[in-house]
């Protein structure tokens, strides 16, 4: 079918671009390759970019509900047990398998890797996140023998172990929005920072800003080194260090703006990130609350926290990111320090 190619690195500007043109036909998944991603064009649509033909699968050939997959081939039981939603992290599919449905590990993977073309690796998750570095690992059960794999998100490339190194697909929405806010000229400070998708989707959004991020786990540090390359972000450094050890020291009063994505107890280190901030300064603090009241608890550490160190912090926006559990979500609130 007639399709638009871009390359990889323009592909998020060039798909916004074909639906504000209501051009894009959403009923066809876009293709990929090494260099280039292929979006499928409306019968008859418009648009100014250049056009090629390429075989593309349809939308229900590609997304077809694991649970309808498995029809017949589960018990009512192992259905109703089935969790059907996971996360794709790159080529790899990282499922939760219920204890009762262990047995049937073998089959559920290999209808993920049917309905899902471009996964090459199915894992399942063996243990909750956990240890110093908050990994949670995972055991390959079908396809490729391996944990790393290439994410893609905002036009960047990341590569990253799922064993080695703690990372998030869910949170891009969030890189996004932070990309959005970086101005020219501004220094933004990263702890906490992975194998790299914050500090590296704000670098490559806003060439004008300097961005530092910081990392304990040798592993992710060496990824996110490795990402600063791939990626050709001259304005983004990785420090490796302990966050609790090296700020604020070099860093008191440097940043304009710091985002904080710890997966837990990110609480424990405001104490070392609000002196970093210069007068105005915006954190933004990611934390866990209560489903009922969700921010109460995180803008109670932030404040609580800036008066500690003799500032203060006034709340300039939050809002929930996702769900955690049935009665925990996960939220963001952005502070202006004074």
């Amino acid at each position: 079918m007639r399709c638009v190619r871009a390359k990889r690195e323009e592909a998020e500007k060039t798909r916004q671009a074909l639906v504000k043109a209501s051009a894009l036909d959403g009923g066809f998944v876009p293709g990929r390759d090494e260099k280039f991603v292929y979006f499928p064009l409306k019968l008859g649509g418009k648009t100014k970019f250049a056009t090629v033909q390429k075989k593309l699968l349809k939308r229900e050939e590609f997304g077809k509900p694991l649970s309808l997959e498995l029809e017949g081939k589960l018990t009512k039981r192992e259905a109703d047990a089935l969790i059907g939603g996971f996360d794709i992290v790159g080529d790899i599919a990282v499922l939760e398998i219920p204890g009762e449905l262990e047995g049937k590990e073998k089959l559920i993977a290999s209808a993920v890797l049917k309905i899902h073309h471009n996964l090459k690796v199915v894992a399942k998750k063996t243990g909750g996140t956990a240890g110093e570095f908050r990994i949670r690992p995972v055991k390959v059960i079908a396809g490729a023998k391996r944990t790393s794999t290439i994410y893609r998100e905002g036009g960047c490339r990341f590569e990253l172990d799922l064993n080695k190194t703690y990372f998030s697909p869910r949170l891009g929405t969030e890189r996004g929005r932070l990309c959005s806010l970086v101005k020219p000229g501004e220094k933004v400070l990263v702890p906490f920072a992975g194998v790299g998708p914050f500090a590296i989707r704000m670098g490559c959004a806003q060439k004008g800003a300097k961005v530092v991020g910081i990392e304990l786990n040798p592993d992710a540090a060496k990824y996110f080194e490795e990402n600063i390359a791939r990626n050709k972000c001259g304005n983004v450094e990785c420090v490796k260090g302990d966050v609790g050890k090296l700020l604020p020291g070099k860093y008191a009063g440097w940043a304009d703006r710091a985002a904080m994505p710890l997966p837990k107890d990110a609480s424990g280190f405001l104490a070392n990130v609000i002196p970093c901030m210069k007068k105005r300064g915006i954190l933004h603090y990611y934390s866990f609350g209560d489903s009922k009241n969700p921010f109460e608890a995180a803008e109670g550490q932030v404040k609580e926290a800036a008066l500690e160190t003799g500032r203060r912090g006034e709340i300039v926006f939050k809002r929930v990111v996702r769900p955690y559990s049935k009665s925990v979500v996960q939220v963001v609130v952005d502070a202006r320090i004074w």
